[in-house]
């Protein structure tokens, strides 16, 4: 029996589902940079999506109010779980280009906190 043909497929899956969770992810971050903190962002790259499990819930917390959103008070979804996927976007908004690293829950369909990484980064 020649195992090389469900190795191929494994593979496949495991490359499609990394896909889809990137996807769901720059989605998630999109719609929330949208609708809380910038309306007219062009997007420069997205690093690819991870796990993490450092992320305690008292950061959780500062990360939330230092964050200073300019279109109103973020929906933010609860922590579920000890595990948040975490992504780092970098944007321009007019002529800045601006850097931030968002949690996102396990679901990837919302942002549980993010952090503004720089005011200004690139010129």
């Amino acid at each position: 029996m020649r195992k090389t043909p469900y190795i191929i497929i494994g593979i496949a899956l495991l490359l499609f589902a990394s896909c889809g969770r990137q996807q769901a992810a720059k989605s998630a971050v999109k719609d929330f940079v949208g609708q809380y903190l910038y309306e007219d962002v062009s997007y420069v790259d997205f690093t690819s999506v991870d796990s993490t499990r450092a992320i305690s819930d008292s950061l959780i917390d500062v990360l939330r109010r230092q964050a200073r959103p300019a279109l109103g008070t973020p929906d933010y979804r609860p922590r579920s779980g000890r595990t948040l996927f975490v992504i780092r976007a970098n944007y321009h908004v007019g002529d800045d280009t601006l850097s931030s690293t968002f949690y996102l829950n396990p679901d990837l369909d919302g942002i549980v906190a993010y952090k503004d990484n720089s005011t200004q980064i690139g010129h």
